[in-house]
């Protein structure tokens, strides 16, 4: 292996283990996510009629099959703590980042609540349509998924997630667009 590809290698590992604020912030939600998945997994209450495998979902049904037969009572297999050890750590870099800036995860979940975003809920004035369609989209998106999830135990339905992608992608484009500066009146 030559210098330039060890170096490569070394600051793609260097990336993932010190992540910058925005990738940190991915990583706890889609760490987050997964946890919650997992724990409703194994209490019965991710899908009405199945118990996820994680190994058999993550190998493509290599190791064992992804869906078994769901029982009544707390089902557990070796898989799920691999999975919930792989999304916690994923949660934990994440962490890690957000508590070595100011303030630490003390103002990282106040700013979850206490933004520019949900003002404008009530108020497009506030920071503009943009903005107030952005914050609309982002809660319909969260809302329909965890209601969907709630109600159906459709928590992995492709219907649903296709929704909420949507609703959330756009309300992530629709707040980006908002917070940019203003362009050049004259375009020549």
């Amino acid at each position: 292996m030559s210098k330039d590809e060890n170096d490569g290698s070394n600051s793609l590992m260097t990336a993932i283990l010190n992540p910058s604020r925005g990738v940190s912030m991915w990583f706890i939600a889609i760490g987050a996510w997964g946890l919650l998945l997992a724990i409703l997994n194994i209490l019965g209450q991710a899908h009405p009629t199945y118990h996820w495998s994680w190994g058999g979902i993550l190998t493509f049904e290599t190791t064992n099959l992804a869906f078994e037969p769901k029982s009544d009572g707390i089902q557990i297999v070796p898989s799920d703590f691999v999975f919930m050890g792989l999304c916690g750590a994923l949660a934990g870099l994440g962490l890690k980042t957000i508590a070595s800036e100011e303030g630490g995860i003390g103002a990282f979940g106040k700013s979850l609540i206490v933004n520019d975003t949900w003002p404008a809920l009530a108020d497009p004035g506030h920071k503009g349509w943009s903005m107030f369609a952005a914050a609309w989209c982002l809660l319909l998106g969260f809302a329909c998924y965890a209601y969907y999830g709630i109600v159906h135990m459709g928590w992995t339905d492709p219907g649903v997630y296709s929704v909420t992608i949507a609703l959330i992608a756009f309300g992530f484009a629709l707040k980006a667009s908002s917070n940019a500066p203003e362009g050049d009146e004259n375009l020549s």
